[in-house]
């Protein structure tokens, strides 16, 4: 019987898997490997031209719930519907494909893509930014400070907007 309970014990701690089959990352690799916040397992990609883009999602896991909004930042305005997919259930390895029409904003704006739905059990976003345009002269000036925190990344602090 001790012998069934050590074996039993050795597999569920040897061969721990998700729900989809993927293999949960050890407790030290997890913390020697992740940084920041886990995003959705998507692949998003923009083709633009002049007022328009051409959207493609791929989707690296089966997902459900899935909702796609798309903004503009720094002026750029989008024209065409706001929510191109909601609700939808997406299997792994499929794509979704969209038209966004917008108005550019002076100089150099961004077009925005957040992928927000249920992977596996978890709920997870990505946000893609795709600029737009040629900066300003204004826009080319730095207006923030550069430091090195103590891993040696460079970090850049900027002034808070009052508008």
């Amino acid at each position: 019987m001790k012998r069934l309970a050590i074996a039993l014990v050795a597999g569920l701690i040897c061969l721990p898997t998700l729900a989809d089959g993927t293999p949960v990352p050890s407790r030290k690799a997890a913390s020697a490997v992740t940084r920041g916040k886990p995003s959705a397992p998507v692949k998003v990609e923009a083709r633009l031209s002049a007022g328009s883009a051409t959207v493609t999602i791929v989707f690296r896991s089966g997902a459900r719930d899935v909702d796609v909004q798309v903004h503009g930042v720094d002026g750029l305005s989008v024209t065409s519907a706001e929510t191109p997919i909601s609700g939808n259930r997406f299997a792994k390895g499929q794509s979704a494909t969209f038209d966004v029409t917008f108005t550019p904003g002076p100089g150099r704006s961004n077009l925005v893509i957040a992928v927000n739905g249920t992977f596996g059990a978890a709920k997870r976003s990505s946000v893609v930014s795709f600029a737009v345009g040629t900066p300003t002269a204004e826009q080319l000036k730095s207006n923030g400070t550069v430091t090195t925190d103590s891993r040696g990344e460079r970090i850049k602090t900027l002034p808070a907007d009052t508008k």
